[in-house]
């Protein structure tokens, strides 16, 4: 009767090493991911650099791509989400790259202004 009961203990305590390391593991993925995404900087030609990877980059390869679609809707419907993604995503990126570097607004604006005068090269 007792060794049932042994074994149950020990799957239950494998069972929560295992998702104990999943979380710890999976909280190691964010931070790189996150640290990747946020360049920890305060010089300005440095964000412009990341930015230039990080947004403008993205931003033609999707414009490529939604150019490149031949049938006439997919196209139009591809290109919608693009711009959206121009307005809605990048001015965010923008602001949370200045805010999590605890930077002047004057920053954001520069740096704003940069991103969208490289991706208007890609139109």
């Amino acid at each position: 009767m007792n060794k049932p009961f042994t074994i149950l203990i020990r799957i239950f305590i494998l069972g929560v090493t295992l998702i104990c390391a999943g979380a710890y593991m999976f909280r190691n993925h964010l931070d790189n991911e996150y640290a990747k995404d946020h360049p920890k900087t305060k010089n300005i030609e440095e964000l412009k650099t990341w930015a230039q990877t990080a947004i403008i980059q993205k931003y033609c390869e999707d414009y490529s791509y939604a150019k490149s679609i031949q049938n006439e809707t997919s196209q139009q419907r591809e290109l919608s989400r693009v711009n959206n993604s121009r307005y809605l995503s990048v001015p965010q990126l923008v602001r949370n790259v200045i805010e999590d570097n605890d930077l002047p607004d004057s920053y954001a604006d520069e740096l704003f202004h940069y991103v969208d005068k490289e991706i208007d090269k890609c139109e």
